[in-house]
């Protein structure tokens, strides 16, 4: 029965529970000499009062149904975020209907204007956003990564929905003919991260995919990637900078991923590999091992290129965007020890500030007098002189063995 029968029964029912017959009434009386005419209201009244009774218990049914339906349909069951830069929120019910669309920033502002999809199914909506993102831009080769996120304290029916969302996006991407990535996710009510969304501005789901990095990592900050983009995020959260993000025992911390997240806007792992391999004068044969991956350090997606040879280990941040070495380590090295009797210090056998000097600065392919602010510190506790100094744009630093004139450490940085 649907809410229009219902209001009809219950009209009629209040009608025959107290007809309109005053004219019938008035002529059971007739001429009125003084006389009073008893009229038999007792057996009226039990006929009235069970009509009344029963339409009363229709109303209030029906009010209770009516009411329990209206509170269904207006009660937010899940909220769904969908990010790539613009983010749209959407609140829908236990139906998957739209309650409402709120753009989290300007940008998705942009992408809904004309639309209103207050009212539609959930995937109508969806399908709409995405392809409003397509139209304007936000979604090509160059950045393919979108994030789902779905927000329900009923685990098992946010899951569902998140795993039925990214299934239509990548089918709306699909024909689009973008090779798409889709980062999702799907968590219960957080305070902390709603507080976290609304200081830096972004959505819930957002803020809790960069949570999830953060406390994957050792060095990633929320504040140094609140400002990154879904590619941007996605890059990171395939790498080793991440351990193990994609594939968490804790289902609730998992970050699923489909798709690869796209790389043309960087320089590349095979470039940066070959930029480190040729600064360290290797060639890959040589080498023991190798690791390449993503980072993020210093306000820029980076390169860490990891690798070693002839027991020397060396470490390389490579700017992903130019592919110009930003920092460069190496460990292990050895050079020529000092003459036999020399000192330094005080210590026997020790070489001589200026042969650590000497040391560094041919490593880093530095002559003297190119050499800016040089300096040369003994750092006799850790057995090692520490000489800095800068050239041609880059900050050296190099901790030298004393006794042996090992190169213990080596940095450059921009």
């Amino acid at each position: 029965m649907n809410d229009q029968e219902l209001e009809r029964k219950l009209h009629t029912a209040l009608k025959h529970a107290a007809p309109d017959n005053v004219e019938a009434v008035l002529a059971r009386l007739g001429p009125q000499n003084g006389k009073i005419i008893p009229i038999s209201a007792p057996k009226r009244r039990k006929r009235i009062l069970p009509w009344l009774a029963a339409a009363c218990l229709v109303l209030a049914i029906g009010s209770g149904v009516f009411g329990m339906r209206y509170q269904q349909a207006n009660a937010v069951a899940s909220v769904v975020s969908l990010d790539v830069n613009p983010c749209v929120l959407l609140k829908v019910n236990q139906a998957e209907k739209v309650l409402s669309v709120t753009p989290v920033n300007e940008d998705a502002s942009q992408i809904l204007d004309g639309m209103d999809l207050t009212g539609t199914d959930l995937n109508v909506a969806v399908n709409a956003i995405i392809g409003s993102l397509l139209k304007h831009g936000y979604v090509d080769e160059l950045a393919n990564s979108v994030l789902v996120s779905v927000e329900d304290d009923d685990l098992a029916r946010g899951a569902a929905l998140e795993e039925k969302l990214t299934g239509e996006i990548s089918q709306v991407l699909e024909s689009a003919s973008i090779n798409g990535a889709i980062l999702s996710q799907s968590f219960a009510t957080d305070e902390a991260l709603q507080q976290k969304a609304e200081e830096y501005g972004i959505s819930q789901g957002k803020a809790a995919l960069i949570q999830t990095l953060v406390d994957s990592s050792s060095h990633l900050t929320f504040e140094s990637l609140a400002g990154l983009s879904i590619n941007e995020l996605n890059l990171l959260a395939n790498s080793e900078a991440a351990t193990d993000l994609t594939g968490s025992s804790n289902e609730q911390d998992t970050i699923r991923s489909t798709g690869t997240a796209s790389q043309s806007g960087y320089v590349g792992v095979d470039a940066a590999t070959q930029t480190a391999l040729t600064h360290a004068g290797l060639q890959q044969s040589q080498l023991s091992y190798l690791e390449a991956d993503y980072d993020y350090e210093d306000g820029r997606m980076i390169y860490e290129v990891e690798f070693g040879a002839a027991g020397v280990e060396y470490e390389y941040d490579i700017d992903a965007a130019t592919g110009a070495i930003i920092k460069s380590e190496r460990e292990g090295q050895t050079v020529q020890p000092p003459e036999q009797g020399q000192t330094q210090g005080g210590v026997s056998g020790s070489i001589s500030s200026q042969q650590a000097r000497d040391i560094a600065l041919a490593d880093a392919g530095v002559a003297l007098s190119q050499a800016a602010e040089l300096d040369v510190e003994l750092e006799q506790d850790d057995g090692c002189y520490k000489v800095e100094f800068k050239s041609g744009g880059y900050e050296y630093e190099y901790e030298i063995g004393l006794t042996d004139g090992r190169i213990l450490s080596r940095e450059r940085d921009d």
